[in-house]
Formats: structure tokens, C-alpha cells, sequence
């Protein structure tokens, strides 16, 4: 896949992003209004609103993590804010359990936009490998690459990592795509990935390629 084409791909998404943003937005203010003024409210009606306010939540958390991972890469990023991403979206991620992220990244850290989206593909990567929920380590290596870890009961490589090393996307699902955009995105960076699987954990190694 060409540069351009993954750009394309890249700025289609940010776009997609924005353009959703705002009714989710207003969908969990109305829900916000609605609880203030729903003291008196049946159990059906008041399990319905907290239902709707919840899932906004979640729409929304999922919206500025995706943002962060599939669209175009920004300027450096403080990854103190970074963190709260993260941990909302995986905590709303729809696994039968939450999923909790450890983040030993300190929080006066500033990557640049191309690592944090590498990180949170990872994280993506990592997400995919916890079927019953569990926790994700995530931390930056002593070469500068990234180090994460996803633990919990039946860990294992999803099919997204699976497809990290494919050749090219011809065949893939529209699940496995996303492992095989981190690909191209490590590539770019010029990084290597390596994985390792143990009893109920799955590990992502990301490095930089030496030169020389």
C-alpha cells in the first residue's frame, strides 16, 4: 500500500471521527439533562436513560481513541491526557469483563504524533487478545520503542496481531486490517515487533531497527 493511500486512509478517518463527534456529544449532554431532571422517573424509564447516557459515554471515549490511532498523526503530545484516552476507551471496550490499563508512561512525557499512534494501535493489538477482560501494561522501552502486555484469563495473539506481517491486505477481514496497519505503521518508524505468548498473557515488543 502506497504512502498516499494509507494518508488517504488517515485523514478519511479523522474526518469520519469529527463529523461523528458532535451528535454523540449532544446525545450525552441531553442524556446529562435528562438525569438532572429525572428524580422522579419510574425504574424502567430512569434504567433506559442511564442506558442511553452510558452508551454515549462510550461512543464517545471510543471516538477520541480512534481518532488518536487511525487518523493522521498531530504534533507532539503530552501523554499525561493521552492516558485518560486510553483507559476510558478499554474500559468501555465491550469485553465480557473491563479491561484496566497499567500505564507506566510518566505523565510529563511529549512523543510525537507517529509514536502515539503506534501505541494506541498496539493497544488496539493488546485489546484483541483479552476475550474476557483483564489488564494491559503499556510502557516505553530503555531504546525508545514500546513494551505492552495484556493479561487476563484465555490471553492469547488475536487475529489482528496475526495479520501484522501480512504481505498485503487482499484477504483480510475488517477486523485483522487494523493489525495489518500497525505493520505499516511500524514500518514507516522503522521498527521491529515481536510477540510472545505465556499462561494467560500475550506480550508486544516494539523496537527500534540499528543501523549500521
Amino acid at each position: 500500500m502506497s504512502d498516499t493511500a494509507v494518508k488517504l486512509a488517515e485523514l478519511l478517518c479523522a474526518r469520519l471521527c469529527h463529523d461523528l463527534a458532535g451528535p454523540v456529544g449532544a446525545v450525552a449532554t441531553g442524556a446529562e439533562l435528562l438525569e438532572d431532571e429525572g428524580d422522579g422517573m419510574s425504574g424502567m424509564a430512569a434504567e433506559a436513560l442511564a442506558l442511553l447516557a452510558g452508551s454515549a459515554a462510550a461512543a464517545g471515549a471510543r471516538l477520541r481513541f480512534l481518532r488518536l490511532a487511525l487518523g493522521a498523526a498531530t504534533g507532539p503530545q503530552p501523554m499525561g491526557p493521552l492516558k485518560d484516552v486510553a483507559a476510558a476507551f478499554l474500559a468501555g471496550s465491550g469485553a465480557a469483563d473491563s479491561i484496566r490499563l497499567d500505564w507506566a508512561i510518566p505523565a510529563k512525557a511529549t512523543w510525537d504524533g507517529g509514536k502515539v499512534k503506534i501505541l494506541f494501535n498496539l493497544l488496539l493489538l493488546a485489546r484483541d487478545c483479552l476475550p474476557r477482560g483483564g489488564a494491559i501494561v503499556a510502557a516505553e522501552a530503555a531504546d525508545g520503542g514500546l513494551s505492552l502486555r495484556a493479561e487476563g484469563p484465555g490471553a492469547r495473539p488475536g487475529d489482528q496481531a496475526a495479520a501484522l506481517n501480512a504481505a498485503s491486505p487482499e484477504g483480510l477481514s475488517p477486523r485483522e486490517i487494523q493489525g495489518y496497519y500497525t505493520g505499516l505503521l511500524l514500518a514507516a518508524a522503522k521498527m521491529t515487533i515481536e510477540i510472545s505468548a505465556a499462561m494467560e498473557s500475550v506480550a508486544f515488543r516494539a523496537g527500534c531497527v540499528i543501523l549500521g
